[in-house]
């Protein structure tokens, strides 16, 4: 299967907040590019929601705030070491190419899936 993202995608992992649902909702970034980021989540968002991610890729880094479109939500399956319960995937408004050399000296390429 051939990968059609426009933006390379990096596994990274780091806390996130997103805002724009009744509360915010914590969660960890499981893999992010230029145009997205899929996190893993202890509440829901509904899709098409428009969002804001809140992140610091490093301690040292700092704040970053990009504005989002929730386009997938997919719950915890039955796997009892899934601690979250959603996976969420958000695709940024605007494309977020500073983030590009951020992400990939933080982390390397995804393994094939």
């Amino acid at each position: 299967m051939n990968d059609k993202r426009t933006y390379p995608r990096f596994s990274l992992w780091f806390p996130v907040v997103v805002e724009g649902s009744a509360s915010p909702v914590w969660a960890i970034c499981h893999d992010a590019s230029s145009g997205g980021i899929l996190i893993s989540g202890a509440g829901a968002v509904e899709v098409g929601a428009e969002v804001t991610i809140a992140f610091r890729v490093a301690p040292d880094d700092e704040e970053r705030v990009a504005r989002g479109r929730v386009v997938r939500i997919e719950e915890r399956g039955d796997n009892p070491r899934e601690v979250w319960s959603h996976r969420i995937a958000v695709e940024f408004l605007e494309p977020q190419l500073e983030l590009q050399s951020l992400f990939q000296t933080r982390s390397s390429p995804p393994p094939p899936q």
